[in-house]
């Protein structure tokens, strides 16, 4: 994988500030009278774009921005039949800077809209816990390129029985298959053995802790010693943890979070404490602009896009107007085109609503997709299909490189 350069943008500011047009479409507000239209759909782009997680959130965002503006040219889009009938999209914008609470607040901005047939997000699962049960009341329909909570569709949860099965779908695995790949690749492939000692960490939110939970659950049976920890992802000071590990001896130290940056200062906290092991952070991690420490592992649902052959020509673009992504937003791009055309189908009378469209998602079938494969869910909003968990190791140079396909 090429090293990753992204380019500053400029700070988006807080909801209220930021219900904007998307590919040249009139400025929306966030409350509205009128019923939704199926000349031209209202939708929503969601995202962490300030906050520890900007840089993946406005990757997310400009995938987004590039799925509206090829939707919208009638361009050829993988897994868009030809002679599909399109209806043209508008979105509105809101940052949610992986925030729980603010994700709440626009959930309830977003439902009052009535013009709003669906919304692409939340992007972390946290966010999902809180803004998703909001917007199911509302009726709304939701597609997320990055939540991997395995509860937000499992409908015996608590999570899955609010969310309730048909409102919220995802274009990525749980972190079920995550947690087994992860365990897998210490066991097999970083040498940990039975009595090894491994620590392992989540950053106190409702994506890391289900995710380290299964980790070590896993690596438990196969009789490593396993130091369980928890720090929240707002403390940046892992001293305490860097100097038990060493003091363990801890063979691979694992770091499931949302943000680069910890994932960096931790690495580098242990190198400085004399840590000699393997390190592995998560989906978060993957950002080379904030972690780029050499030899680290992450394991992703992204991708390197610019390896995907039919994704060229939209990698293209999207560096043309926005400079290099760092393909995390990559599967925000096939989460926003699932529901485009949920909502071209449910236009086909020339009318629609927010119960159609969220039964024409769930119909939609890609035989391929930006990410190079077939996306499709199923009757839990799960992917059938898609990308699994790649293993990248950081090269000397700061480039991402494959050691395990997904």
């Amino acid at each position: 994988m090429r090293k990753v350069i992204v380019l500053m943008f400029a700070a988006v500011a807080a909801f209220s500030a930021i219900a904007a047009s998307v590919a040249g479409a009139d400025s929306t507000r966030a409350a509205g009278t009128a019923a939704p239209s199926c000349k031209q759909a209202l939708i929503a782009l969601t995202g962490p774009y300030t906050g520890p997680a900007g840089t993946a959130g406005l990757d997310q965002r400009n995938w987004g921005r590039i799925f509206i503006s090829s939707w919208n040219a009638g361009k050829p889009i993988p897994g868009v039949p030809k002679g599909f009938k399109r209806t043209k999209l508008k979105a509105i914008e809101a940052d949610t800077a992986l925030n729980p609470q603010l994700a709440a607040t626009v959930a309830v901005q977003l439902r009052s809209n009535k013009n709003l047939l669906a919304v692409n997000g939340f992007s972390g699962s946290q966010e999902n816990v809180a803004g998703g049960p909001i917007l199911r009341r509302g009726g709304v329909p939701f597609v997320s390129g990055s939540a991997t909570r395995a509860s937000l569709t499992d409908p015996t949860e608590p999570d899955g029985s609010v969310l309730k099965s048909g409102f919220f779908r995802r274009v990525v695995p749980t972190d079920k298959r995550q947690g087994a790949t992860d365990a897998a690749f210490a066991l097999n492939k970083l040498g940990v053995k039975s009595g090894d000692a491994v620590m392992t960490v989540d950053q106190a939110e409702a994506y890391s802790v289900p995710l380290i939970t299964l980790i070590t659950q896993l690596l438990n049976r196969a009789g490593v010693n396993v130091s369980r920890e928890s720090q929240s992802a707002a403390q940046t000071d892992f001293t305490s943890l860097a100097n038990k590990a060493v003091a363990q001896k801890a063979k691979v130290v694992v770091l499931a979070t949302q943000v680069a940056s910890n994932a960096q200062l931790f690495y580098n906290q242990l190198k400085s404490k004399g840590f000699t092991g393997a390190f592995l952070a998560t989906d978060g991690a993957f950002d080379s602009s904030q972690f780029k420490v050499a030899g680290a592992y992450i394991s992703s649902f992204s991708l390197d896009i610019h390896d995907v052959p039919v994704a060229k020509p939209f990698v293209a673009d999207f560096e043309k107007k926005y400079g290099e992504t760092i393909s995390f937003g990559a599967p925000s791009f096939v989460a926003v085109q699932a529901i485009a055309m949920g909502i071209s189908t449910s236009c086909a009378n020339g009318k629609t609503s927010r119960a159609e469209v969220r039964r024409d998602i769930g119909k939609v079938k890609m035989k391929t997709s930006l990410l190079g494969k077939p996306i499709a869910f199923d009757k839990f909003g799960d992917v059938v299909g898609g990308v699994g968990f790649t293993m990248f190791q950081i090269g000397n140079d700061g480039t991402y490189n494959v050691v395990q396909k997904g």
